[in-house]
């Protein structure tokens, strides 16, 4: 059989002739035929001239040159497609792992395993490396486990064997092009029943290491997102979630007593109002939004701003894993505005919402002395108080997530009393939404702010698209509690909903079409 060894190499001018050295010896005392793939993608340092003498002087060793950067993966799968032997490994340059390992790679293949890889995580295996690297790649790898269904412990690894003809017609299906290459190879492969086999390995990291913390930290979460969103067990999760919302929604209309009757009772006219309070709320988001990022050091304009935040609205509507956030992550790069930083703006305005969401219920509960739904409010204010004590120590951190914590502890100290009169402004109008449809049955108008407060606090929780049904149920008892009839009630409570929702969608769609967004860029 013949081996051949891919190193993909990008900026790599002063370990590359090093690594090549290594691994020819080793191949070499192994008395294997092969052959050694250079993937230089588009190098700036010199390694493409040193990677071209070394082909010059070696005809076993082969090296594929790109002018401009193809990203890791999609070079790997450049040099994977012209290698030339029945089994196709690749190493990073820095050789982090002990190369006395690689002949249980190649002989796992030869025993009729179609991939064999490294696994810095399995019982056996001996790792140094950072506190914090070592954190996020057993919680990554949890991820993928978890979502992706995978049933390996170390998915990135750079130390792989593959069976050549078996990995081939899998190639043209991964989408990344980049880190998270390695993951959707092998979740691929053993969605495909492919054999893939783990080997505990010595594994020491590398100097100067490519992997970008902060900012491929993110990256790789985006794309276990994306690829969950795209598998079986997504669509299965969406599924159930579309038939539970619609459950709950017929059993609340027999339950409350709803008819058709109900809908004549609705003035156009209040309607309407409603519907110009509801769309006004996107403007005070798109401006909260925009300041967040001009408290944390980014001008970006209302306009645009406004459109993004209704373009994550309107995917949070549609999905039920609240798969908008990330969106918003990507829309926002369209101004230069980093992942990380993106992020750290949303998690502000999420505590601001609950700071205002928690204020609008305390009002009607010291109104009405209805003190029986302080357990919601407490629950609210327990996890506010336990964000704010979190961001707080982790602040403290010098990492990814201590950078994002300072970002939002710096947001909510220079920009506190303007977001929090913008939130409360903001859930001010949801709930005069709600109420302006209520005026066609005389509801009052603090049980409608109860209401809607709790109902936003409890469709938080990601089981419905958009929290479809939960909304509905609970504002549907509280309005009941105080005295409303219950198919009123529903009533109120499903137009509320179906408005908003209906014109978060439409706004979403026509921002995506104005900014010339397709949803497979959002993927």
């Amino acid at each position: 059989m013949k081996v051949s060894v891919i190193l993909p190499a990008y900026n790599e001018a002063e370990r590359l002739e090093k690594a090549v050295e290594v691994v020819k010896d080793c191949l070499e005392r192994m008395g294997y035929d092969y052959e050694i793939i250079i993937a230089e993608d588009g190098s700036t340092d010199g390694t493409d001239l040193i990677a071209r003498r070394l082909a010059e002087s070696d005809d076993r060793i082969i090296h594929i040159h790109s002018d401009e950067r193809l990203g890791r993966g999609k070079a790997l799968t450049k040099a994977i497609k012209v290698s030339k032997g029945d089994v196709v490994a690749y190493l990073d340059v820095d050789l982090s792992t002990d190369m006395s390992h690689f002949k249980e790679l190649v002989d796992a293949i030869k025993n009729g395993y179609d991939i064999a890889t490294g696994s810095r995580l399995m019982k056996g295996s001996d790792t140094e490396r950072p506190f914090k690297r070592d954190i996020a790649s057993r919680v990554y790898n949890l991820l993928v486990r978890l979502l992706l269904g995978s049933k390996l412990r170390d998915h990135q690894c750079g130390f792989k064997a593959f069976k050549k003809s078996s990995i081939l017609p899998l190639l043209d299906k991964i989408k990344d092009n980049h880190w998270f290459w390695d993951t959707e190879l092998l979740v691929l492969a053993q969605r495909e029943g492919l054999k893939v086999k783990e080997i505990p390995v010595r594994w020491r990291q590398g100097r100067d290491t490519k992997v970008r913390f902060k900012r491929d930290v993110i990256y790789m979460f985006s794309q276990i997102m994306r690829m969950w969103m795209e598998s079986k067990r997504s669509k299965k999760f969406f599924a159930f979630s579309v038939i539970l919302s619609i459950v709950i929604l017929v059993v609340l209309a027999l339950y409350s007593g709803f008819s058709l009757e109900n809908l004549l009772m609705l003035n156009p006219v209040f309607l309407t109002l409603a519907l110009s309070i509801y769309v006004s709320t996107f403007l005070i988001r798109g401006y909260r939004f925009s300041y967040i990022l001009k408290v944390m050091g980014f001008r970006v304009p209302t306009p645009f701003s406004t459109e993004g935040v209704a373009i994550s609205q309107m995917v949070n509507v549609v999905t039920p894993a609240r798969a908008g956030d990330l969106v918003r992550a990507y829309v926002f790069k369209m101004k230069d505005v980093p992942i990380s930083n993106c992020i750290s703006a949303l998690a502000v305005e999420r505590i601001f919402d609950l700071f205002a969401v928690i204020t609008l219920s305390l009002i009607p509960i010291a109104f009405f002395g209805s003190f029986r739904y302080l357990k919601e409010v407490t629950y609210a204010v327990s996890v506010a108080l336990a964000v704010i004590l979190a961001i707080f120590l982790l602040s403290r951190m010098e990492n990814v997530i201590g950078r994002m914590s300072k970002d939002v502890k710096i947001a909510m100290h220079r920009g506190f009393l303007v977001l929090f009169i913008l939130s409360i402004f903001n859930w001010t109008l949801d709930v005069l939404t709600c109420y302006s449809i209520g005026l066609s049955f005389n509801v009052n108008l603090f049980a409608v702010m109860l209401a809607v407060a709790i109902a936003n606090v409890v469709k938080a929780i990601p089981l419905t698209p958009g929290g479809i049904g939960a909304y509905e149920v609970v504002v549907t008892a509280i309005l009941t509690k105080f005295g409303l009839n219950s198919s009123n009630a529903f009533t109120i409570a499903l137009i509320d909903h179906t408005l908003k929702n209906l014109t978060t969608v439409l706004l979403g769609y026509a921002s995506m079409v104005h900014l010339n967004l397709k949803v497979k860029e959002m993927d």
